[in-house]
């Protein structure tokens, strides 16, 4: 949906009508679509405000297909702790061949629905992760793909290291293959 246009260009086209511009003519000297400079004529004439009515523009209702909202509601409520990406995965396996919401709708959906933890959230995003400090205490394994060498070949890696350490306990070069 676009922006509400700007009280001051509101302003302007009640002015400029008032003193006998026609709404096309407004239009083409303001860059506004006809309908718009029209419907905010009719507005004021009909209300004597300009302030948009934003009101007007909130949905309430989702604007999907209510199934999709329901299910994804039942989905957040049994499992409290499963983010958007994974109930939108379960959705599309309920709903095969249908144009499921994004992940961003379905987490507005979750916020207006009362089943967003913003505090939980707050206190899972602020745990540290301790990190290795003695030698074999934490190992990474860390892996590269589809690398280019000088000569031209493609390979992928592995590289098992120690964090307390910083050595690297193995490496493993493979060729790049396709999958099948």
């Amino acid at each position: 949906m676009p922006a509400a246009t700007p009280l001051k260009q509101r302003q302007e086209i009640v002015k400029r009508h008032a003193a006998g511009a026609s709404l096309a003519q407004i239009a083409r000297e303001m860059p506004l679509s006809e309908a718009t400079v029209r419907n905010i004529w009719r507005f004021y004439a009909k209300n004597q405000k300009l302030e948009p009515n934003y009101a007007a523009c909130a949905k309430t209702e989702p604007r999907k297909a209510p199934e999709i909202y329901q299910r994804a509601i039942e989905l957040k409520r049994a499992h409290p702790r499963w983010g958007a990406g994974l109930i939108w995965v379960e959705l599309a396996e309920d709903f095969a061949e249908v144009d499921l919401p994004s992940e961003r709708t379905l987490q507005r959906w979750f916020h207006r629905a009362g089943l967003v933890d913003v505090e939980n959230k707050t206190k899972i995003a602020n745990v540290v992760f301790k990190r290795g400090v003695k030698a074999h205490e934490v190992w990474a394994i860390d892996a590269k793909e589809a690398m280019r060498l000088g000569n031209g070949d493609s390979v992928s890696w592995l590289v098992i290291s120690d964090e307390g350490s910083g050595a690297v306990l193995e490496t493993r070069l493979f060729p790049h293959q396709e999958m099948e």
